[in-house]
């Protein structure tokens, strides 16, 4: 006799094809056959179906997770001077680390981003005033403009993609830099990325 599956078990195959799918994304695309996703898993594709009807609605969870994850970061910044600016070079990374998002975005396919870019900007808004408090924050500029310049940087690690050349993303997320904040972007250039 099988017994259905337990919460526990449940949740825990959720999670394991949310960890899957962010690494097999970010290795092979976003158009890579869902069965590798559920092989990296070690779940059946009818698990993986169970859970996510779509590749769209996985690709919306693991958004779901960078959201939370950008929150957690934004509040463990709230009393640092630079919060603001750790925030923004985060998002960088974490775009760097998902290319294939861009992509997801850029075809269109609805992944409930407004209520995640919501929540993107409720998160920056806090370290976006105290450095507006301290004047590290270029006089005009708001949220939705830091938010505005992510499609920015996803365009310039296109062109380094397409070129191989390392140059182009890294002077543009200086100058992206320079254009939200008074402060020099050096501590954020040519780091190593945080595991």
């Amino acid at each position: 006799m099988t017994h259905a599956p337990t919460r526990r078990d449940a949740a825990r195959n959720r999670e394991r094809l949310l960890d899957a799918a962010r690494s097999v994304f970010a290795r092979l695309g976003p158009d890579t056959p869902l069965d590798e996703i559920a092989a990296a898993a070690g779940v059946s594709r009818t698990t993986l179906h169970r859970h996510f009807a779509s590749r769209e609605m996985l690709a919306s969870a693991v958004l779901a997770q960078n959201v939370a994850e950008i929150e957690a970061r934004s509040a463990a910044l709230a009393g640092a001077d630079d919060g603001a600016e750790q925030l923004f070079h985060h998002l960088l990374d974490a775009q760097l680390e998902a290319p294939w998002l861009a992509r997801m975005i850029a075809g269109g396919t609805s992944l409930g981003l407004g209520e995640l870019s919501a929540r993107t900007a409720a998160a920056i808004a806090p370290l976006a005033e105290r450095a507006r408090a301290a004047g590290a924050l270029r006089p005009g500029v708001t949220v939705d403009d830091v938010l505005l310049t992510l499609p920015m940087a996803m365009a310039a690690q296109a062109a380094e993609a397409y070129d191989g050349n390392q140059h182009p993303f890294t002077r543009v997320r200086a100058l992206l830099h320079q254009a939200l904040f008074t402060t020099g972007p050096e501590p954020y250039l040519m780091r190593p990325r945080e595991s």
